[in-house]
């Protein structure tokens, strides 16, 4: 759905200025991965990338509205708010969130366009002689930590409010764009204070990497840290040693292995996750035992996982709590190597991810699925199998929003990448649902 007065002349002139700025738009891109702001939970250093992304914004002319997570008074006190990860204070001081407005000619509708600047860790080793931080191209991509989860949302929401100002496109409605703070390890809080700022529209398009098709609906998920203790013993030197924290574990594996396989095997996908994969539970990390002579030389007393359990729209953190919880302990109870009647501690660390779908108004899926055949690209859309913080949008802020970003590869791991052909189509994207929608 395109407006009665936007020909191929308009399209024509936004596909000739993404082209004309793409070396621009590409070296801001690699600005921004080269200032880092990985969280290393409780450390979070999000601050001097948003003061990169407040100067852009300024420069751009946008009214742009910086503020600490902090000075919004109702986040502290609302329910969704979770200031511990994992057992350790999470700061929520010095963190800001930078969201940029261009405002409409009057009585149009509004758009925002959402994107999280922190990313997760990354370890230098793992990356190369280049590191993490490069922000290099080659062969059509950009390299770098956050350079697909999500910075490149950041430049892509920038660049198209630019080449609304710049090209006298000026929609009715106001196009909103935000870099938001405290998104990875199960944050929410970044998201969540600009909606409670005031900053709010009448649809949003929340940025992660979803390979081009627009998400519908997302999932979500619970992650666990499991804890199983036994005897703390050393060798065993003739000594009948009645629990092991190391057998525990693997039985501990092994019913989690099995849980998922069972949930699957009876699942019934929800609409739009028809074609997904099934639902992962990952095993993230494995700890137990330390480098003292005596723990090298025994078995520890106690020994620990950390589990990612995805679930699709729809499953409350009850459910997902006695579908996880109960299903363990159900494999466990009997088993030999809980023989002492000492089952796994299940603690979440961070709070319940549900996924959603949204109720989009009239018209918005047309306007977004006619932007992607303007720009010469398939429409496709449906369930994404990722956590977002969409759901905020969807569930508490009353914002229908979508999920949506380019495809690329390596998020939350080493050599991540953005294709850089896909950034640049969705800020023509981003433009011409702009006009077909704001009016």
């Amino acid at each position: 759905m395109m407006p009665a007065d936007m020909g191929r002349d308009v399209v024509e002139a936004v596909a000739d200025w993404t082209t004309e700025h793409r070396a621009e738009l590409v070296a801001f891109l690699s600005e921004l991965v080269q200032t880092r702001s990985d969280v290393r939970p409780p450390v979070a250093s999000e601050g001097e990338c948003q003061r990169v992304v407040e100067r852009a914004f300024r420069r751009a002319g946008l009214e742009v509205d910086v503020f600490e997570l902090d000075q919004v008074p109702e986040l502290l006190a609302h329910p969704l708010t979770m200031t511990r990860w994992d057992g350790m204070e999470r700061p929520l001081s010095g963190r800001p969130d930078v969201v940029g407005r261009l405002s409409g000619t009057g009585g149009g509708r509004s758009l925002l366009i959402s994107c999280h600047v922190d990313t997760v860790g990354a370890s230098k080793k793992e990356w190369g002689a280049e590191g993490p931080f490069s922000g290099r191209e080659a062969g059509g991509r950009l390299f770098g930590r956050g350079s697909w989860d999500t910075k490149w949302g950041i430049a892509a929401g920038l660049y198209a409010a630019r080449c609304l100002v710049e090209l006298g496109l000026r929609p009715r409605g106001d196009v909103i764009v935000e870099s938001v703070v405290d998104e990875e390890f199960g944050g929410s809080h970044g998201v969540l204070a600009s909606r409670l700022r005031g900053h709010s529209a009448d649809v949003a398009i929340n940025c992660e990497p979803t390979g081009m098709v627009v998400g519908t609906a997302h999932r979500g998920g619970g992650e666990w840290r499991v804890t199983v203790r036994g005897e703390d013993r050393g060798l065993a030197f003739g000594e009948e040693r009645q629990s092991s924290a190391v057998v525990k574990l693997a039985a501990t594996i092994e019913a989690i292995t099995e849980w998922n396989n069972e949930r699957n095997q009876r699942r019934t996908p929800g609409a739009g996750f028809e074609q997904c994969a099934q639902l992962p539970a990952y095993i993230m990390q494995v700890a137990g035992g330390g480098c003292s002579y005596g723990e090298v030389t025994g078995a520890p007393a106690e020994c620990s996982l950390l589990v990612w359990a995805e679930e699709e729209p729809g499953v409350s953190e009850t459910e997902h709590r006695s579908s996880f919880v109960g299903g363990v302990y159900e494999r466990l109870k009997g088993h030999r190597a809980f023989s002492d009647g000492v089952l796994p501690e299940c603690r979440p660390t961070i709070r319940y991810l549900p996924g959603s779908r949204a109720e989009l108004p009239d018209g918005f899926l047309s306007a977004l699925a006619g932007a992607f055949s303007s720009c010469g690209l398939e429409f496709k859309s449906g369930g994404v199998p990722l956590a977002a913080d969409t759901y905020v949008f969807n569930l508490y802020a009353g914002i229908p929003a979508v999920t949506l970003g380019p495809r690329g590869g390596n998020a939350h791991a080493a050599n991540e990448y953005v294709e850089l052909d896909d950034v640049v189509a969705l800020v023509k994207v981003f433009v011409l649902t702009a006009l077909a929608w704001c009016v």
